[in-house]
């Protein structure tokens, strides 16, 4: 945990003092767009992966658009996201830098789960859906590159079960304008 917080710290520190130099002043502009990738982990997950799109319609808010897939194991059980694609509202709360972004987004969501419980040798699969909210922070090294942050807590329903799932997780963007 200490590597994370100070590989964490360090890309902080160095993406403010690049930042700074370039006189980067990038704002959520319309038409704005970034695709990019995140790895994860939650609190009982073994990992968390996916990819994310986001438009700009304005400086306050966006589309973000997430397709994940994620493995966990509960004490016998394993548990598989095939997927989950979520879809929602992101809207930019905080811009302390001309560089960093503050936002919070709500998603809906849906998927497909799979639970395995060699104990009892049954699996249960099946559609999923439910919504998250979540929060990120985005720094800018580049206008054409963005280090996101992030965190989001799922309720999703499904296969006779209702669950909360917490994701934290780290992601890069490539960003365009139109």
């Amino acid at each position: 945990m200490r590597k994370v917080i100070s590989i964490l710290i360090a890309l902080f520190s160095l993406t403010s003092v690049y930042a700074e130099h370039e006189k980067i002043s990038l704002l959520h502009t319309k038409g704005q767009q970034s695709v990019g990738a995140r790895f994860g982990k939650g609190t009982k997950n073994k990992f968390d992966v996916g990819l994310e799109y986001q438009r700009c319609f304005n400086q306050r808010t966006s589309l973000l658009c997430q397709l994940d897939m994620e493995r966990a194991t509960f004490g016998y059980s394993d548990f598989s996201n095939i997927f989950l694609f979520g879809a929602g509202l992101d809207i930019m709360c905080f811009h302390p830098k001309t560089w960093m972004f503050i936002d919070l987004d709500i998603m809906g969501n849906v998927g497909y789960d799979k639970w395995t419980c060699e104990l009892l040798e049954a699996e249960k699969s099946g559609i999923v859906g439910g919504a998250n909210v979540g929060g990120l922070i985005e720094f800018y090294p580049t206008t054409k590159f963005s280090i996101v942050l992030g965190g989001q807590e799922y309720l999703l329903f499904g296969n006779d079960n209702n669950y909360l799932k917490p994701n934290f997780y780290l992601g890069f963007r490539y960003v365009w304008n139109k």
